[in-house]
């Protein structure tokens, strides 16, 4: 369906594209290749007892969201775990395990202009915006000029793009 409102597009990394790449090459080829990392300075592996101590504050969070307490919301995520620098995809050192005839497949999709595209989506009832895929967005999108759906935070059937809830609240 044509779309009526806009969409933000990010344009992914080399390291996005190789890792989206080798997800779909795992899942429909016969070989499975472990992605080789490098680990920048600082990063840090979380032990289970921080990811109990962040899935109890996350619970948290949601409950604070969900009773539109924001500034709880704000200091409970103060809590988590500072996450660090995150481990890299080595794309050479990867590509390397891939046999030579199932290369070009990856060098191929390395040089596309690969992006995300994100739709901001907000309640006509409760204002609640949140930005979510457009992809899914649009799985779900019956009919109609623009896609409805139901909002997470008020559960009503008013949860439209931002362009369209602009034009409905000038009303």
């Amino acid at each position: 369906m044509p779309k009526n409102f806009n969409t933000i597009k990010r344009y992914l990394s080399d390291e996005e594209k190789f890792e989206d790449a080798l997800f779909e090459y795992n899942f429909d080829g016969f070989t499975l290749v472990e992605p080789i990392y490098i680990y920048p300075e600082g990063y840090h592996e979380m032990t289970n007892e921080e990811i109990e101590h962040d899935n109890d504050i996350i619970e948290k969070i949601y409950a604070a969201e969900m009773n539109d307490d924001k500034e709880e919301a704000d200091r409970l995520r103060e809590l988590l775990t500072p996450e660090g620098p995150m481990p890299i995809i080595d794309i050479q050192k990867t590509l390397e395990l891939i046999p030579i005839e199932d290369r070009q497949y990856f060098i191929d999709e390395l040089a596309k202009d690969s992006y995300e595209e994100t739709v901001i989506m907000k309640c006509l009832n409760c204002d609640f915006e949140e930005e979510a895929p457009y992809d899914i967005i649009e799985e779900c999108w019956e009919d109609g000029p623009y896609p409805i759906g139901y909002c997470p935070h008020c559960d009503k059937p008013k949860f439209v793009p931002l362009d369209i809830y602009n034009k409905k609240k000038k009303r």
